[in-house]
């Protein structure tokens, strides 16, 4: 059921001062330079597999997030063959998805309303998919977890790349 966006909007506040979504701010922050991190762990791998610093940096190399993991299988395949660490890797790349969607409708979105009895923000999405609620509900905390989240695959891909540099003498350093 959808929300009354009318009533619902009248107790919230369209333009806060900075000072009241401080949090929700420094978290969105901490969320951006994980993803970043994560995505740049990403470009290292893919490097790392194709034996080419640069492979991860070129345009058509940049994958959709939906698209990675089968990217990376067929790279894999490609230039190593069969791995251990290809069924890690697929899952983590997929288990990526749904942060990077969060991430993507709170970064390209529009930050519509802010809720001071919650602190929430009220985000818009701007296209309209079936019968999903074009506005989202976001907290510290949910940002945050966002985060963690990053965090947590960007440290597990890291060690998977790793693994993979020591087992085939890989000497590249892209830390």
């Amino acid at each position: 059921m959808k929300k009354d966006w009318t009533a619902a909007i009248l107790s919230r506040t369209l333009f806060p001062r900075a000072e009241d979504i401080r949090q929700l701010t420094m978290a969105l922050m901490r969320m951006m330079m994980a993803h970043a991190k994560f995505e740049s762990q990403v470009r290292a791998l893919q490097s790392c597999v194709a034996d080419d610093l640069n492979f991860g940096e070129q345009a058509r190399n940049q994958w959709k997030a939906r698209d990675r993991a089968k990217h990376m299988t067929a790279l894999i395949a490609e230039k190593l063959g069969q791995i251990p660490e290809t069924e890690a890797i697929v899952k983590l790349l997929n288990d990526a998805i749904a942060p990077s969607d969060e991430r993507n409708f709170l970064a390209h979105g529009t930050w519509w309303s802010f809720d001071p009895q919650t602190a929430t923000i009220s985000v818009r999405g701007d296209i309209q998919r079936g019968d999903e609620d074009r506005f989202r509900e976001y907290s510290e905390k949910t940002i945050l977890g966002i985060a963690d989240r990053f965090e947590t695959l960007e440290a597990e891909l890291y060690k998977l790349r790793s693994d993979i540099e020591k087992q085939y003498g890989e000497a590249h350093d892209f830390d």
